[in-house]
């Protein structure tokens, strides 16, 4: 971080409630220092009811930047834009917000390329593949939407939705299924029998005692698992996965994944492209001591194991 704060110093916030364990205000931070950017990141804990005046409010300083939304306010700021990418107009939520020279405000969503980028990054198949998704939420709609965008040949063929509200998965399953070539349905069961990944895009895990949201001996022997959680890694679903010798992630890469998009969105090239060329700095931020032999040695998925 730099030194001092001047008058010159850009203003970066990340709204969301609570804020206790936000990460990237250390990464953003990181990347400043290195790459030589007058620019400060910092969380703001700000309550559902008054977030909306927060964000027109803030926008008021010449020096705020942009923002990085944090839950629960993804789908919150969808309104108080003027404009949105697609990803962030289809599921419903977006991640970051600018001001652009007109004044008006911008916003779009990164957490499925996030996702694509750290399936890439650990060589597990997604294109033309099935994928049971667990969970309906902002971050399951994300991950969706970026599964179902590249089409049945560079996106995945067939999406499953389960959550235990029925009707909020098929809620995004359809909206999904209606704007893109992909099947995608909504399922009744969490069975991951048949599917060649599986994303955990629910909160289970994330309490000591915890429930798995699916039964990983129920997985083909050439499956994968992505759990986009970030505390209490490796969790008991990626533990469990990993003991039956399938390739099983952590979400720390998923956010990895997503800085040089955030990074390009707001306009800094360059970092973006070193930050692409280079993020081990990054992952030794966030990755847990438990998970840091990963970071020089992942494990990724090998094709001769795909059936």
């Amino acid at each position: 971080m730099f030194p001092f704060i001047a008058g010159s110093t850009d203003l970066y916030l990340i709204p969301g409630d609570p804020v206790t364990n936000v990460r990237l205000p250390r990464m953003f931070n990181a990347v400043f220092e290195r790459f030589g950017i007058d620019a400060v990141m910092a969380p703001a804990r700000v309550a559902t009811r008054d977030f909306a005046v927060f964000v027109k409010a803030s926008f008021l300083a010449k020096n705020v930047r942009g923002m990085v939304i944090a839950p629960p306010h993804k789908p919150l700021a969808v309104d108080l834009l003027d404009g949105a990418g697609l990803f962030g107009r289809v599921a419903g939520s977006v991640n970051v917000v600018k001001r652009i020279a007109n004044g008006e405000l911008e916003g779009d969503l990164f957490d499925g390329e996030g996702l694509l980028g750290a399936l890439d990054h650990y060589n597990i198949p997604f294109r033309g593949k099935r994928v049971l998704i667990l969970g309906a939420g902002v971050s399951a709609a994300a991950a969706g939407v970026a599964l179902a965008e590249g089409g049945t040949v560079n996106g995945a063929e067939h999406i499953a939705f389960h959550d235990i509200s029925a009707g909020k998965a098929a809620g995004v399953a359809a909206k999904l299924d209606a704007f893109f070539d992909a099947t995608t349905v909504a399922v009744d069961s969490s069975d991951p029998a048949g599917y060649d990944l599986v994303v955990n895009a629910t909160p289970l895990g994330l309490k000591e005692g915890d429930a798995l949201p699916v039964d990983v001996a129920r997985m083909e022997p050439h499956a994968a698992l992505f759990d986009i959680l970030l505390r209490n890694q490796p969790t008991p679903l990626v533990q469990a996965a990993r003991a039956r010798g399938l390739n099983a992630q952590a979400g720390f890469e998923m956010l990895i994944q997503q800085m040089p998009y955030y990074l390009d969105f707001f306009g800094h090239t360059a970092a973006a492209h070193g930050v692409r060329e280079d993020a081990r700095f990054l992952r030794e931020l966030i990755y847990p001591q438990a998970m840091a032999a990963e970071i020089d040695a992942p494990l990724r998925y090998h094709s001769d194991s795909v059936a």
